[in-house]
Order: structure tokens, then C-alpha cells, then sequence
């Protein structure tokens, strides 16, 4: 038996239960799901199995036995322990540094006293197989969410550990990227490691894995054979996540109204290695009421349009226009008043001590607070189910807090634009339901939302007009429906979304 755990409990404060009586076991080739909503203790459970829990991170509360290759794993020394077990986190940048892409891979192969030559040979492998060779020479930090996460897995697998563990693994991946990392584990199925992936979209990785549990509020599910749990609705449902296969639901649409954000030629001072701009001639509209979503290839340049966006990266050329006036002169701090930015990692904005502070902050930007302004944040704090947080540190929240509290900042705020990169509440049930919500109060109050995302479902189901970002430049700038069937998202070379199938059965 590779991994065994036994009546596992975790609780990081008092009465803060995150993981309950677990019990699982892996054995040689086993290739297991967790799937459950966020914040049910997904995480928390692979931090126990890769050893993290309680060895490096000591919760409040800690009791279960851990046998790794049948030894107690607090027995075994860390360098032996995490050079058999490869593990990428879901928020990668926990466990990146500002390395080259080859020495980041490279680096576990070091550590293990590998000779050169072989590791020479290993690192061509793994940016071979994992598509990767138009990285190399790049520092690590100036890569794309979903590039960095490729490279992170390319240095898990590297080192051939005996059991992989990935939490979340494709988080800000391009449909493409999804299918190499599909193919990549499916190549190591035979004689590779065993498998521990956490996932909340488990369509992705439907035939990669042979069974899936359900985690919810702690408490893990028995197994159930992928093949059988994938059509089901009742499991998904009630671990707290969407099913697999479901019928779409459509927020409402209403007619766009005045332009509340306008880029018209904008070019990037950034360029790539081959000396072209990121961004060489990008031109695009954003009404009142609308829903824009926003997709393209990974490393394509949306995170550079939104930092551009936002006054955050130099442009060589273009303009940008809110509500009207032209914009290309203003600082961060006044675009930040007319545009909330959720990134994915909502740790890169947070800086107050409370949640509360947080909501009044991003009312006031910084200036005094009166009990108006206090009163619209506890209200929008409400709105989220945060209401119980608001003196807790937003540094001490789970990741789909933090989210949720990055929807309470915009929804106080009020402001014209917002722009959500990567929502991590879409597949989660009562998350999606937030989500909808905010994107509703967002419409009914003439606003309007940018939305950066490679869950095509999502995309189907509340964005109403689409923009496809390649080469540079939008290529594509339509409604959603003609999105699906024009040549540029053929060009992409990725599926349909699934959801559109089951709206047509």
C-alpha cells in the first residue's frame, strides 16, 4: 500500500473542524478523486497525505495515523518524504520561486543527487511531453497562471515520485493545456505513481481517474467507480458542487447601455522573446449591463490587458476610456475607483487587518469612514455570508472566502466596471450561487463585468456577448452563441463547451 490514512481529524482553530474521521487507502497505480465544494477540507486532506499536515503546517487540532509504503510518514526524513511524493498546490505560487523554467524542473532532480547528463535528458523529456518548449529561457514569475502551473506539474512529475498529489489542477488552464495534462498522466497511468487529485471540475479528469470520494464539510464519502458516479446528479449535489452532466441555467440578459469602458489600439510596451508586443492592436467595448467574457490560449496576454487596464503595465500605444472620458492619463488609485479587480489569488490585493476593513476600504479608497459607509459594507457583507467574518483577518480565510470577499469589495464599491479573473466559485453550488448573484446585482444596477475565464460553461451561462484574444489582438467580438461557431475559436482548436450538449439533448 502506497498511502494509508486512518480516522484522520484536522481542525485549525477551536471548533473549526476541517477534516472529520477520514480514512482512505491508496495502493501501486491507484488513481483516486476528491471531489467537494470549496473549503470542505479537499485541501487540508492532501496536505495530510503528502505530509505537509502536521508537519510543516501544525493546525490546532491534529489525531489519525499516516503509513506512507507501509512506515509511519513522521518517521521518514522530509528530503526522502518529498522525493517521493510530488505535490502541486492549488495556489502554485506557494511553491514557485523566481527561477529559469528549466531549473525550476530541474531543481528536485538536483536534490536527489542526479548526474547531469541524466538530468539533462529528463528535463528534455518533460518539456517535450508536456508542450512546454516554447518556455524555455523564461523566468518562472513571468508566466501566465496556467503556464506556471504547467511548469509546476512538469517539476512534480520530474522527479518520478510514487505518488502524485494535485490539488486543483486545472485551475487557469486553457482547454488545451487540460488536454496535455489528460494526456501527460494517462502516459504515466501504467507504471507511474499513484494518483490524489482534488478537483471541482471533474469532467476534466473523467478518464484519468478510476474512482472518485466526495468530501463534504469534512467528512469523506466512500469510493464510487468514476464510470457510474459520472452521470449521477445526487453525489455532486450533495458534496456541494455541480454535476458533471446538467442542464445549462442562463442569468438574464438585457439590452447593453452606454459605454462604460473603452480600449482602442493599445499596444504593450511588453514584448516576447521574438521582440513582437504582447498586446499589438487591442480594441474592445464594454456597455452597461453587459457580461463580457474574455478567453484565450494561456500566456496569450489577458493578464497584460487587465494590468494595462488598469494603469499596472506601460502602454506604447492606444487609449483607454471610462465611462466616457478618456482615462490614459489617470493613476492606478482613480482607475481602481471606477474598476474593482478580483484576480485569481485574491492574497495579491488584501492588505487590512479585518474583512470589514477590507469592504471599507475599497468604499472609501482609503479616506474616512462614516456609519453609511459602515453600514454598506456589513450590508455587503451579508450579501456573501461573510456577515460572521468581518473582524476576522482576510489572511486567515480559505481561498473561497477570500473570493467571496473579493465580491463583497466590488458589490460595496459600486463601481462601473468590474473585472473577475478566474473565479474560483464557479463549479462550487453555493459559490456559483454568489456568483450569480453579484453578476445579477451587477446588471440590475447598469454595471458592467469583465470576466476572464476558461470554464466554457461558465461562458455559456452568463456572459452574453464574448471576445477572443490571439496573436495580440481580439480576433473575435460577438455574442456568446456566434462565438462557438466562428473561425476563430475553431482556430483554438478546443471543444465546445460541454453544457451546450446537454442543452441540446
Amino acid at each position: 500500500m502506497v498511502l494509508a490514512l486512518k480516522d484522520i481529524s484536522v481542525a485549525y482553530s477551536d471548533g473549526q473542524v476541517a477534516v472529520a474521521n477520514a480514512s482512505m487507502e491508496l495502493a501501486p497505480g491507484d488513481k483516486l478523486l476528491l471531489c467537494g465544494a470549496a473549503g470542505g477540507g479537499k485541501s487540508t486532506l492532501l496536505n495530510v497525505a503528502a505530509g505537509v499536515v502536521p508537519r510543516l503546517v501544525r493546525p490546532h487540532r491534529f489525531s489519525g495515523s499516516v503509513l506512507f509504503d507501509g512506515a509511519p510518514i513522521a518517521s521518514l526524513p522530509k528530503d526522502a518524504l518529498f522525493a517521493r511524493i510530488g505535490m502541486v498546490m492549488q495556489n502554485v505560487e506557494e511553491q514557485l520561486w523566481d527561477l529559469g523554467v528549466e531549473d525550476l524542473i530541474a531543481f528536485p532532480l538536483e536534490n536527489r543527487g542526479m548526474a547531469r547528463a541524466d538530468i539533462r535528458e529528463r528535463l528534455q523529456t518533460m518539456l517535450g511531453t508536456l508542450e512546454l518548449d516554447a518556455l524555455r529561457g523564461r523566468r518562472v514569475l513571468s508566466l501566465s497562471g496556467g503556464e506556471r502551473r504547467m511548469v509546476a506539474i512538469a517539476a512534480a512529475l520530474a522527479a518520478t515520485p510514487e505518488l502524485l498529489i494535485l490539488d486543483e489542477p486545472t485551475t487557469g488552464l486553457d482547454p488545451a493545456a487540460r488536454e496535455r495534462l489528460v494526456r501527460i498522466l494517462k502516459t504515466v497511468a501504467g507504471d507511474g505513481p499513484a494518483l490524489l487529485v482534488a478537483e471541482q471540475d471533474p469532467g476534466a479528469l473523467e478518464s484519468v481517474t478510476r474512482s472518485v470520494r466526495f468530501l463534504h464539510s469534512g467528512r469523506l464519502s466512500e469510493p464510487m467507480e468514476m464510470a457510474a458516479a459520472f452521470g449521477q446528479q445526487t453525489p455532486w449535489l450533495d458534496a456541494g458542487i455541480l454535476p458533471p452532466v446538467r442542464k445549462p441555467a442562463y442569468l438574464k440578459r438585457v439590452a447593453p447601455g452606454d459605454e462604460l469602458l473603452g480600449v482602442s489600439g493599445l499596444r504593450t510596451v511588453l514584448t516576447r522573446q521574438d521582440g513582437s508586443p504582447v498586446l499589438r492592436d487591442v480594441s474592445l467595448t464594454i456597455r452597461a449591463g453587459e457580461i463580457v467574457a474574455l478567453i484565450g490560449r494561456n500566456g496569450t496576454g489577458k493578464t497584460t490587458l487587465v494590468q494595462s487596464i488598469l494603469g499596472m503595465a506601460k502602454a506604447a500605444a492606444g487609449t483607454i476610456r471610462i465611462r466616457g472620458g478618456d482615462a490614459t492619463g489617470w493613476t492606478v488609485a482613480r482607475r481602481a475607483r471606477s474598476i474593482a479587480y478580483l484576480p485569481q489569488n485574491m492574497r495579491r490585493i488584501l492588505f487590512n487587518m479585518t474583512v470589514l476593513e477590507e469592504v471599507l476600504f475599497a468604499i472609501t479608497a482609503g479616506g474616512a469612514a462614516g456609519p453609511d459607509e459602515k453600514a454598506r459594507a456589513v450590508e455587503a457583507l451579508a450579501q456573501y455570508g461573510l456577515e460572521t467574518l468581518s473582524e476576522a483577518n482576510p489572511f486567515g480565510l480559505s481561498a473561497r472566502q477570500q473570493a467571496l470577499l473579493g465580491l463583497a469589495c466590488a458589490h460595496a464599491a459600486q463601481a462601473p466596471v468590474s473585472i473577475l479573473d478566474e473565479p474560483l466559485l464557479a463549479r462550487d453550488v453555493q459559490g456559483r450561487q454568489m456568483l450569480d448573484r453579484f453578476l445579477e446585482n451587477a446588471i440590475a444596477g447598469g454595471r458592467a463585468v469583465l470576466l476572464i475565464s476558461h470554464d466554457l460553461d461558465l461562458v455559456e451561462e452568463v456572459a452574453s456577448r464574448m471576445l477572443i484574444l490571439d496573436r495580440g489582438e481580439v480576433v473575435f467580438d460577438g455574442s456568446t452563441g456566434e462565438g462557438w461557431s466562428s473561425a476563430a475559436f475553431a482556430s483554438l482548436g478546443w471543444p465546445r463547451p460541454p453544457v451546450l450538449m446537454e442543452k441540446a439533448a
